[in-house]
């Protein structure tokens, strides 16, 4: 037999209403009303019927977040940031992986069109930017850690530009000259990014841009090792590498350690997302810091008060970021 909300109020000896508001949370109740109910939804083993109450309410209190994938560790801070900030405010968050599928992404979506969640965040976006701009305007939805160029939309984030700048500028700074870059082909904004800062340090520091010291690969480690591999091959090797993640630079130290090359002396290193593993690794990894529990954080708050408001906030939110020295810089 189905135990409805009348059943639990009858065994109270109280109203619907004050059942209703008992189980959702509403402090106009009386404590021995709270307890009464509640005696008598353990008693009566009664399950609230919570997808009807969210068609009711015309919301959810869930909110979707969208990765590529569970392979990249910085995500779980990043995760860890939003699902602190939706508890706060009474929310949940959903997690949802593509695989880097601009077709999944869109089914995934389809949870904003039936209302199944009350907003979404996109942590690495597939669809292009027109897509995602018109979807923005008629669903609250947020992006991190990439940015979409040109996209008025919620976005946390950090200066990859200026982080990229950074890293190559302290490179410079060290008296390297001839730095390379390990890229990717897959061309996020990030990425983009992040080669524009280190064109534009070299720029400034006179230097003229080889592009046969760029490489272009994937997000794997393999690319590092290939990446600093090809590069030294060349008849003017590198003195240093700047790679746009930990996972590539990592790969790159890789081969270097094999081929007998002084990490830190002979060659320095860089990268980027300062995972856990660059820490780990020996020689240490130098590396740019993004704060990614507050990235997450900040853009739930953010997309929480865009549900909440008549007014969405489009703000690109830019968090500092820092470098941390190692080994692998010889510091």
């Amino acid at each position: 037999m189905n135990i409805t909300i009348k059943d639990v109020a009858k065994a109270a000896n109280v109203s619907v209403a004050t059942v209703s508001r008992v189980l959702n949370k509403k402090t106009n109740v009386s404590e021995e009303a709270v307890q009464a109910v509640n005696r008598a939804v353990e008693e009566l083993g009664y399950s609230p019927n919570f997808l009807g109450r969210d068609l009711r309410k015309s919301e959810t209190k869930r909110i979707l977040a969208i990765i590529a994938s569970t392979e990249q560790s910085f995500y779980s801070e990043v995760l860890r940031g939003m699902q602190d900030a939706a508890y706060s405010e009474g929310y949940d968050v959903l997690i949802a992986t593509t695989r880097d599928d601009p077709e999944h992404e869109m089914h995934l979506l389809g949870m904003l069109f039936s209302k199944a969640v009350d907003g979404a965040v996109l942590l690495a976006p597939k669809q292009d930017n027109a897509t995602v701009l018109g979807l923005a305007k008629k669903y609250h939805l947020a992006l991190c850690l990439e940015r979409m160029e040109g996209c008025d939309i919620l976005c946390v984030t950090v200066d990859n530009e200026r982080a990229g700048f950074d890293a190559t500028s302290y490179l410079i700074g060290k008296g390297c000259r001839r730095i390379g870059l390990i890229t990717t082909h897959i061309r996020s904004q990030s990425s983009i990014d992040r080669e524009r800062g280190y064109r534009r340090a070299l720029e400034n520091a006179g230097i003229d841009i080889d592009e046969s010291l760029i490489y272009y690969g994937d997000y794997g480690v393999d690319t590092g090792t290939r990446g600093c591999e090809q590069l030294m091959r060349l008849a003017k090797k590198p003195d240093a590498i700047f790679s746009i993640s930990d996972t590539i630079a990592i790969g790159a130290m890789t081969y270097a350690i094999q081929n007998d090359i002084k990490v830190g002396k002979e060659m320095l290193f860089f990268g980027f997302d300062n995972i856990a593993y660059s820490h780990m690794f020996i020689p240490r990894l130098s590396t740019v810091e993004q704060p990614c529990y507050l990235q997450g954080k900040t853009v739930v708050e953010k997309l929480i008060g865009n549900i909440k408001s008549g007014t969405p906030d489009t703000t690109t939110y830019m968090l500092p970021h820092s470098l941390i020295l190692r080994d692998s810089t010889g510091d």
